[in-house]
């Protein structure tokens, strides 16, 4: 079974505003072996990611034919494709090296199709982190007075607010990657001391 990567891990401490630095870099402040745990126990499944050619056009019921179905039954959840194209669904039926599914998205080319499990979760998070990321640097850029004589920012109905709508829809994922991983504790550490409260562990 497959397990989180050590760039994964750093990117789950940053996300929960811990510091990056590894374990051993930082022997005196908060240390925390719980992101062992994390990599350890956040795992695959047993059955063995595939992938799938069948080119999907249109939202429905789908067959996928996948490179290869050992191990997929109804009624599994799956993951289908990465990223942003990403989305899980029901297994309805396996029949060969085939699988009935409802799909809400478009897919082409080779794309990934595995058991939805703890790793497809995280990673999944992840990601929208990281496209919310990109999102928010385009927002920034976007940002500027509405008028000089009086300091009006763009509002709601100008689209001013794009920024803030990204930032409290990356603080939720956050939360939900942190209780995912079983580390609401470190999220809400680290937006004390982002806020100027909260203290240090000192050995």
């Amino acid at each position: 079974m497959a397990t989180l990567t050590d760039d994964e891990l750093g990117r789950i401490k940053r996300e929960v505003l811990d510091n990056v630095l590894g374990l051993g870099a930082a022997p005196y402040i908060s240390i925390k072996s719980v992101y062992d745990l994390i990599r350890d126990n956040v795992s695959s499944s047993s059955v063995s990611a595939t992938t799938s050619t069948t080119s999907v056009t249109a939202a429905g019921p789908t067959t996928l034919t996948l490179a290869s179905a050992t191990g997929y039954v109804a009624p599994q959840r799956v993951q289908v494709d990465v990223d942003q194209s990403r989305e899980v669904v029901t297994v309805n039926a396996v029949s060969g090296s085939t699988i009935a599914v409802h799909l809400a998205k478009t897919h082409s080319g080779t794309y990934r199709v595995e058991v939805e499990s703890p790793l497809t979760i995280v990673r999944g998070l992840l990601s929208d982190l990281t496209y919310l990321e990109t999102l928010d640097r385009g927002a920034w850029t976007s940002l500027g007075l509405k008028r000089v004589d009086e300091v009006e920012w763009f509002g709601a109905a100008d689209g001013g607010d794009l920024a803030d709508r990204i930032a409290h829809h990356r603080d939720r994922i956050r939360g939900e990657l942190a209780r995912a991983c079983g580390i609401s504790w470190v999220l809400s550490q680290g937006r004390s001391l982002a806020n100027g409260g909260g203290s240090y562990e000192v050995y």
